[in-house]
């Protein structure tokens, strides 16, 4: 894994290197410098990602002249999401192991952009490249980051510059995303706890990092004039699970909304099924292996078959489903990451 240091380090080269360059043409200077530190720490993991970005042109420029309504049109760009499993099954296919740090996010990222181009109703085609490299390789979201589409950074281009409120609320932020991910999240790691209070440290520590990390990718985007989606909104604040979700890793869990739930749903699947559908696919996308099919399963069973609020629920109700919510996030994140070794 790459340092948050050193990626806060190249964030604030690649600011002070912004500033004087026009508003419209700074993603395409982050995706620049998100290729070249790529490269220097994953070499491979940036070589496959050049890879992707040729496939999904590729698929692009050959599904764009088909029918609006096409299934070829809308489903090739899902061949993409094979590319995931590189991840896993990189030391059986090349015989030796690489870092594969970013992948997996960079490639959602491109093919929720690869989705957006072939559906629009605007001739895209000369830039397809262009947004195709910038939303794998924009330095913020390089490591972790919010995920989010292409088109999203061209929107905003071409609103031209906004100011920026709060200034030394973003660096405040930003500088807290680092605290989080460089001093809280290893305090978290090295914490020995015994009995059943062993399975937060872990969950803490997995937090501060994941949560930092997208504080750093969300206010240094904003400090370049570009925002990234909010990917974390208090998660100890919700109510039961489907509250959850709506406040942690928000960025993924859209995507898996749009982009898994809904076409199945639209495909005649019922919501139950589809819901836990789209929770293996992302017990999946995070790793494959029997702890995160689990947790996929888990959390998609809960969203599924979790009753609905009730407005004449006694207030102590409330706080025992707060509760057993944040226990079976705790017990399945404990699951996925350390009950299989």
């Amino acid at each position: 894994m790459i340092d948050p240091l050193t990626h806060v380090i190249a964030l604030l080269m690649t600011l002070v290197v912004s500033g004087p360059v026009a508003h419209r043409y700074r993603p395409f200077l982050a995706a620049g410098a998100g290729f070249v530190f790529l490269t220097l720490f994953a070499p491979t993991a940036s070589l496959f990602l050049l890879f992707s970005i040729a496939e999904v042109w590729c698929i692009c420029r050959l599904v764009d002249k088909r029918p609006r309504n096409d299934n070829w049109r809308k489903y090739a760009p899902y061949l993409l999401l094979l590319n995931l499993f590189f991840v896993d099954f990189h030391a059986l296919l090349l015989g030796w192991y690489v870092q594969t740090v970013g992948i997996s996010f960079a490639l959602i990222r491109l093919f929720m952009t690869a989705k957006q181009l072939v559906s629009s109703r605007k001739d895209l085609r000369s830039e397809y490249g262009r947004w195709l490299f910038t939303a794998t390789f924009y330095l913020p979201a390089i490591i972790i980051g919010p995920i989010f589409s292409g088109l999203d950074l061209r929107k905003q281009a071409l609103a031209g510059e906004q100011p920026l409120k709060r200034v030394s609320r973003t660096y405040r932020h930003l500088f807290g995303g680092l605290v989080l991910a460089v001093l809280v999240a290893p305090y978290f790691g090295d914490m020995i706890v015994y009995g059943l209070a062993a399975l937060l440290p872990p969950f803490l520590m997995l937090f501060a990092a994941f949560w930092g990390q997208s504080l750093i990718a969300e206010n240094s985007s904003r400090l370049m004039g570009y925002r990234l989606p909010q990917n974390f909104n208090k998660p100890w604040l919700a109510s039961d699970i489907r509250d959850f979700w709506r406040r942690w890793h928000v960025s993924m869990a859209q995507f898996i909304m749009q982009y898994i739930y809904l076409p199945l749903t639209l495909r005649g699947v019922s919501p139950r099924k589809a819901t836990v559908a789209a929770f293996l696919f992302m017990g999946l996308w995070h790793k494959v292996a029997p702890g995160y099919l689990l947790w996929g399963l888990g959390h998609g069973l809960l969203m599924a078959l979790w009753p609905p609020a009730s407005a004449d629920r006694p207030r102590w109700f409330n706080w025992v489903e707060r509760t057993v919510t944040l226990i079976a996030v705790i017990c399945l994140s404990y699951v996925a990451n350390h009950a299989f070794g």
